[in-house]
């Protein structure tokens, strides 16, 4: 077979493609962090795992920013970027809030922290991951933004959000929106 030229393919199968390769980026992400927590404990994982995420958040927020022609900034560009993060095709996400101040956004159904549960590793204490992820990521798109993590295990949190963030513009800013 020739190769593939993927502007011929029909919408739903790149559809369906955007969705598989969502789902193999997160499988071996966690096959990744299950294989070095049972070589080197959970500590050690999440350590590890947090460095690569605070890069990766940089780099896939310049490449979304790049392949979607992002030159603005702010609370909408980065709302508008935030939909387009390779994991969120096989999760639940909502945006609760969003005004030109601010915005959050809520991980509903998390996928990775099902898959623990069901293979009986219990949640995932996956805050510091999530915090270095959203804070370089939200830097990247616009400097001037800010994260705070509202709730994120191992804190407790509702049976309907995994996690939860606002992203905000710095009060000096404000006043230029």
């Amino acid at each position: 077979m020739a190769k593939i030229d993927l502007m011929g393919l029909p919408k739903k199968t790149l559809v369906d493609l955007l969705k598989t390769y969502s789902k193999n980026s997160m499988t071996v992400d966690g096959l990744w962090f299950v294989n070095v927590e049972e070589k080197f404990g959970l500590d050690m994982a999440i350590e590890i795992d947090t460095r690569v995420w605070e890069r990766y958040g940089a780099t896939e927020a310049k490449r979304i920013k790049k392949a979607l022609h992002i030159t603005d900034g702010g609370i909408p560009a980065l709302a508008k970027a935030l939909n387009f993060q390779i994991w969120l095709p096989g999760m639940d996400y909502e945006f609760p809030e969003v005004t030109e101040k601010n915005v959050v956004f809520n991980v509903t159904d998390c996928t990775p922290q099902k898959a623990r549960i069901r293979d009986k590793r219990g949640e995932f204490p996956c805050k510091p991951v999530g915090v270095a992820l959203f804070k370089k990521f939200a830097e990247t798109i616009d400097t001037r933004l800010k994260m705070k993590c509202l709730v994120c295990p191992p804190d407790e949190h509702p049976e309907d959000v995994w996690c939860s963030w606002e992203f905000s513009l710095e009060e000096e800013y404000l006043k230029e929106v």
